[in-house]
């Protein structure tokens, strides 16, 4: 049976040439004529777009079947992605720090361990991705208790989640996350580099200032 362990849903791995340059012009091509055919727009600032081709999935989830073994050196539990979703950013934008977990329900399926954002273009400016380390004793969700809990490892514990999508809209039962501060740290990576992180980090994208950020994102899943 597959366990996680606390220390993988916090680590980070970079993985370079996640993809290839003609995955990269391939994606392009697709996503942006997916985009002219369905005009979509994001509602707020981050939102995802979820409603990807299917051949805009292919490219992605052959990418992470072929850096597997690489990923599970830092994450041994991942086995699979979720959907992929692909956000963009222009000047003045970016993802305001957030913190997605496990899930909802962690001790329920599927469980992410970790997640991962490749971008496939950079801002000539800003737009750099950050996580942030030691946010305080506050971060963690105190109603699962120690354990045990099955699938994971003894002792394991469990944050609390703030969706940038709850926060952007204000919602109450993520205003903890603003009474909460780590060390951010940025993790350059150039285009086609996967940056894979830990489902338990605080993460956000510093504002665009120039140029524009689009990547994909998607999460890891553990087990079954």
């Amino acid at each position: 049976m597959t366990v996680i362990t606390l220390m993988e849903t916090l680590a980070i791995r970079t993985v370079p040439d996640f993809l290839t340059p003609k995955e990269i012009a391939d994606l392009t091509v697709l996503l942006d004529d997916h985009l002219r055919a369905t005009d979509w727009r994001p509602t707020y600032v981050g939102e995802e777009l979820s409603e990807l081709p299917h051949s805009v999935q292919q490219v992605l989830d052959r990418a992470v079947a072929r850096q597997l073994p690489a990923i599970q050196a830092v994450f041994p539990s991942a086995r699979r992605a979720s959907p992929w979703q692909f956000i963009e950013f222009g000047p003045g934008e970016g993802a305001v720090r957030h913190l997605d977990g496990i899930a909802p329900d962690p001790l329920g399926h599927p469980r992410h361990v970790a997640r991962i954002g490749v971008t496939i273009e950079d801002a000539a400016d800003g737009g750099e991705f950050f996580i942030e380390t030691g946010p305080g004793e506050g971060v963690w969700d105190a109603r699962l208790g120690d354990g045990p809990h099955p699938g994971y490892e003894p002792g394991m514990r469990f944050t609390r989640i703030a969706p940038h999508d709850k926060i952007s809209r204000g919602e109450q039962d993520t205003s903890w996350i603003h009474t909460v501060t780590g060390s951010p740290r940025t993790l350059p990576a150039s285009t086609g580099t996967a940056t894979v992180y830990g489902a338990q980090l605080i993460h956000g994208i510093n504002p665009v200032h120039q140029g524009r950020c689009r990547k994909f994102i998607t999460g890891l899943i553990a087990g079954r």
